[in-house]
């Protein structure tokens, strides 16, 4: 240690004593990335697999053997899902914008793919599986309402329990989601019970659902319908088919006697029949309410007097098949008769300017589908876009032949080329359900509570 210590500072002594050179300024020399490595699978050759012309087994051929035990990787994982009707042109400008994938081209659906599309029920059977918050069974996610924690933005550390994309399934959020039985009974246990409180997020120290959570839901389930007719609407203004059958039409007054007289709907692609009478004058502004289709409720919506008991029940099923032509039918072939909803839009609605927005709703469509089976052009369009004529058809009517204030939905593999009326059809069951009381069978799922978990 004494020997080094002199060298030392003789060391540091010599290097201040030279001149000092400026450093260096380079710019750092960036690493060339190595090429990616792509592993190109070629498909070997087609071998004929036919029993014709050989002497041996195909397992002795090492060629065959190789193409069917390795058959699964020179095939893609997933296909696209068949699609109602494939444009090559349009599928190419997607796949040009990223939209598509690269090289493969979606098949078309066949007659009987389009009738399960075509059937609201099936698709509602068909949606992903979710287990219920309160039951805890494995229910279609059409047949339940999702609800998410959100933490509430003037409040610190407090979360609410509310309900997510019912309304519009855009405003979904993206965290995770409880699901409930679409059922007012069920919600207002919910709140009661306080099962929800059990789910807490990290960040939060308390969550709670308020007071009007069951208005809130039923507000949303209406505004869905809603959006579902605006969406409607503007489908049918893009699309003109004029040989094509109806959406959505009046029915006559003779076809709605005869309906509610024989207690069946003879059309077999009806899936819905909406009945929204015009709504009468206030009598003290003798002008008619205004259309409210805002996402705040309107005010007598949340008018907590008590209002006088509906004499119309909210729904019934009518079957599309006469008993007598039921009995007919092969008992090999025998089946249970299809049943139509029949809405009516005073309890559905039950808020008159709500019930206006319907009202109007239900005249843009049909409005829209009448030009578009006429094949007319937009400014027609727009110049009776405001009207609410039951009848445009522009000739002289009497009698049973003028226009009822029933709303036929249709829906079959013919009419889901120009739209699809299946979301609005389920957004109709789905606010059936929400408002079904506990004697309505037919609305309902049978469910009950878990058994206690504690001892």
């Amino acid at each position: 240690m004494p020997r080094l210590i002199p060298r030392l500072l003789r060391s540091l002594e010599h290097a201040r004593s030279l001149p000092r050179k400026p450093p260096r300024r380079t710019a750092p020399q960036r690493r060339k990335k190595d090429p990616p490595i792509t592993r190109v699978f070629t498909r070997p050759e087609e071998v004929g697999i036919a029993p014709t012309g050989r002497r041996q087994s195909i397992l002795l051929d090492r060629k065959a053997v190789r193409l069917i035990y390795r058959h699964a990787r020179y095939e893609r994982e997933k296909a696209p899902a068949p699609q109602i009707s494939v444009s090559k042109t349009q599928w190419a400008a997607k796949q040009r914008r990223g939209r598509a994938p690269l090289g493969v081209i979606p098949k078309e659906m066949t007659r009987e793919e389009r009738q399960f599309f075509a059937n609201p029920y099936l698709r509602m059977l068909g949606s992903p599986l979710r287990k219920c918050l309160v039951s805890e069974y494995l229910l279609p996610r059409d047949l339940l309402i999702g609800m998410t924690p959100m933490l509430l933005p003037n409040e610190r550390g407090k979360t609410a329990f509310l309900p997510a994309g019912i309304s519009n399934p855009r405003d979904q959020t993206g965290g995770k989601m409880r699901y409930i039985l679409c059922w007012k009974s069920v919600v207002e246990h919910l709140k009661q019970t306080g099962i929800f409180k059990r789910w807490r997020t990290s960040s939060a120290s308390e969550i709670s659902m308020h007071a009007l959570i069951v208005q809130q839901i039923g507000h949303e389930l209406r505004m869905r319908v809603l959006l579902e007719l605006d969406i409607l609407e503007q489908r049918l203004r893009r699309v003109q088919q004029p040989s094509s059958p109806p959406l959505l039409r009046w029915l006559t007054r003779g076809e709605w006697n005869a309906i509610k007289t024989n207690g069946m709907v003879p059309f077999d692609n009806a899936i819905a029949v909406l009945v929204v009478p015009p709504l009468n004058k206030d009598l003290n502004s003798k002008n008619r309410p205004k259309p409210h289709d805002s996402s705040e409720p309107p005010e007598d919506l949340l008018d907590p007097s008590p209002s006088r008991p509906q004499s119309l029940p909210l729904s019934v099923l009518y079957p599309t098949t006469a008993k007598e032509d039921f009995c007919k039918v092969d008992v090999l072939d025998l089946l249970p008769p299809a049943r139509v909803p029949i809405y009516n839009g005073v309890p559905l609605f039950p808020s008159r300017k709500q019930r206006a927005a319907l009202r109007a709703a239900l005249g843009r469509v049909l409005t829209a589908e009448h030009f578009a089976k006429r094949g007319l052009g937009q400014r027609s369009l727009r110049a009776t876009e405001d009207s609410d004529q039951s009848d445009l058809s522009g000739q002289v009517v009497k009698g049973d032949q003028k226009a009822s204030h029933a709303v036929l939905v249709c829906s079959d593999e013919r009419t889901i080329f120009r739209g699809d009326t299946v979301p609005l059809a389920i957004a109709l069951w789905r606010l059936r359900m929400w408002e079904a009381s506990e004697d309505d069978k037919d609305a309902m799922i049978n469910w009950t509570m878990p058994e206690s978990r504690t001892p």
